[in-house]
């Protein structure tokens, strides 16, 4: 009477057409380690050590502190991560991003400010656009090619000028 379901489904919640609209919430106070699934869009503010998987948007806050593999569609990196970012989506290090790691991505930006040590690995994106990522300077020029973005003039080696640079695939 009670167990009228499936042995498969043992354990197993519903699905729900709704859950890519969910949001996964882990504030500063919160410290995981293990493994993470999310759906829609996820925030971490807490500590993770372990393996994250997002099927969506994930933002790394401030006072975050990962230790993991993540593996995601989209990344906002606000906090410090240290370990492997695979994404199928844009990866952006904001100025306060602190990534030691490597990253694998079709799309990648770093911030000024963000401090970034590792390897990145920009993946082409055929299927879905049939160009090739290109490298855009913050003023919008393109850096391959004729048209250089304007850096400015260094001076005696006391300043150094460098563009941010975006990488889209359009």
């Amino acid at each position: 009477m009670f167990n009228a379901k499936n042995q498969n489904d043992k354990g197993r919640r519903p699905s729900n057409p709704k859950d890519s609209n969910a949001v996964t919430i882990l504030t500063s106070g919160c410290h995981f380690n293990g493994k993470l699934y999310t759906k829609g869009a996820s925030r971490i503010g807490g500590k993770i050590e372990g393996f994250i998987v997002s099927e969506g948007l994930l933002v790394v806050e401030e006072e975050a502190e990962i230790y993991a593999e993540i593996k995601a569609e989209e990344v906002i990196i606000q906090g410090k991560v240290k370990g492997k970012l695979v994404a199928t989506g844009r990866v952006e290090l904001c100025p306060t991003a602190e990534f030691e790691g490597d990253i694998t991505t079709s799309t990648l930006i770093i911030r000024e400010g963000a401090q970034f040590n590792g390897r990145a690995s920009m993946e082409r994106v055929e299927k879905a656009s049939g160009k090739s990522p290109r490298i855009i300077a913050s003023n919008g020029k393109k850096i391959n090619g004729k048209d250089e973005p304007n850096i400015g003039k260094v001076d005696g080696g006391a300043q150094f000028a460098s563009p941010e640079v975006n990488v889209n695939n359009n």
